[in-house]
């Protein structure tokens, strides 16, 4: 098969589809995890139930989206991006709000599946809508740009879902209202791009979907999510724990939500400059300070005694996730044809979801081993520190780096 010139959408995206993009972001990420402030709360309202089954409030959606997001991705090669991203924008603000109306832990579980196939198109559409937009270092930055509203995300959504829970749990699941603006701006400033056709019967290219150099991505993708995914499923439980944090008194939620919140500004902030790191550093030299971040922010945080210690651990977290994401979607869109975007997209939000999930899996030998929170979160940063290992053995023997005048022209463009 033989594709013909790519031809630019004659829709010229605008300010106002970057913002709807850029807020359509902030949903994948911490969509699933915006009520995490909120599960001591939930815990004690349901108390025979395990907590292991609570914490299935936050990754459970994970779950869905791993199932659904391939087949979600594929769907929206054939019938349009717009169309999935639209039913999924209102399928995440119904299924998320249902939650205010529950009072049973398997309804509440059911909802969260449902919320989870409305995150697979979020997360499939945005993603590969951006590549289809913008082209080159503006990519670059979009990409990073995104990362940043992932973090702005988690700060919203968090301090507000710690907010909402100081009044009831119930009252936790009304932050997915905001679906309802951002349903409003996505129907009103984008549009379906205009992707490449493929000409039948004629002689085979090279253009076919890169499913060996994707896994890489993916698995990559998914050890940083099931790292990264410790943070709302158990760092509310060490607050609780925690004698410093009770400065406000018992309720310890709206501390939870503040530093979540703060570990969501650190990503948002090196997401801003993300556009120009990437011209810096290779590939595996990022990929190694992803992991190394990680590493420093779980390690401090299982030795925290103190509220500035905590903090410092939380920015390190929030700022290795901050690269991690905007790094995999630029590889992801470096390697995949644009006709292959939604797929590739789908795999995303497979890989990325898949890891989260896992995460509440792998905790729990981990915490019966380790007997306190603390103590795991010295387990998993001291695995972060290992992964790191062979992204560093990579640097080191990267020897293919961009001529410094090429460096030079485009930081110039950016």
């Amino acid at each position: 098969m033989v594709i013909t010139p790519f031809k630019p959408t004659k829709f010229q995206p605008t300010r106002w589809t970057l913002l709807f993009l850029l807020l359509s972001a902030m949903m994948i990420l911490m969509g699933g995890a915006a009520i995490a402030p909120a599960l001591p709360l939930i815990s004690a309202a349901f108390p025979d139930t395990p907590d292991s089954l609570i914490s299935l409030i936050v990754t459970l959606p994970s779950l869905a989206i791993a199932i659904s997001g391939i087949f979600i991705g594929a769907l929206s090669d054939k019938i349009g991006k717009m169309k999935i991203l639209v039913a999924s924008v209102a399928i995440f603000t119904i299924a998320g709000c249902s939650g205010y109306f529950l009072t049973s832990i398997h309804a509440l579980l059911l909802s969260r599946i449902i919320l989870g196939i409305g995150i697979a198109g979020i997360t499939c559409t945005t993603s590969s809508l951006i590549p289809c937009y913008y082209e080159g270092p503006t990519r670059a930055k979009v990409l990073g740009y995104q990362a940043a509203a992932m973090g702005f995300g988690v700060l919203i959504l968090e301090m507000s879902g710690g907010l909402l829970a100081g009044i009831s749990w119930h009252a936790a699941f009304l932050i997915y209202l905001i679906g309802v603006v951002i349903l409003a701006g996505v129907l009103l400033s984008m549009k379906e791009p205009v992707l490449p056709k493929i000409e039948k019967n004629t002689v085979e290219a090279n253009e076919e979907f890169p499913l060996s150099l994707l896994l890489l991505t993916y698995i990559t993708l998914f050890m940083g999510s099931m790292l990264f995914y410790l943070m709302p499923t158990k760092f509310p439980y060490f607050i609780a724990n925690l004698d410093a944090a009770r400065i406000l008194g018992e309720n310890t939620a709206l501390i939870s939500g503040l530093f979540l919140g703060i570990m969501g500004c650190a990503a948002s902030i090196i997401g801003i400059f993300y556009g120009r790191l990437v011209w810096r550093f290779n590939q595996y030299t990022i990929l190694a300070i992803i992991f190394i971040c990680f590493g420093i922010g779980y390690c401090s945080l299982g030795l925290a005694t103190s509220l500035p210690v905590v903090a410092f651990s939380v920015i390190c977290i929030g700022l290795g996730n901050g690269i991690l994401m905007p790094t995999i979607l630029t590889w992801i869109a470096t390697i995949t044809p644009k006709q292959f975007l939604g797929r590739a997209s789908g795999g995303f939000s497979v890989a990325l979801n898949i890891g989260q999930f896992a995460s509440s899996l792998v905790v729990v030998p981990v915490i019966a081993i380790a007997a306190t929170t603390s103590t795991m979160f010295l387990a998993f940063g001291s695995l972060a520190f290992v992964i790191a290992l062979p992204y560093l053995l990579a640097m080191m023997k990267e020897r293919h780096t961009l001529p410094q005048g090429v460096v030079r022209k485009m930081e110039s463009d950016l």
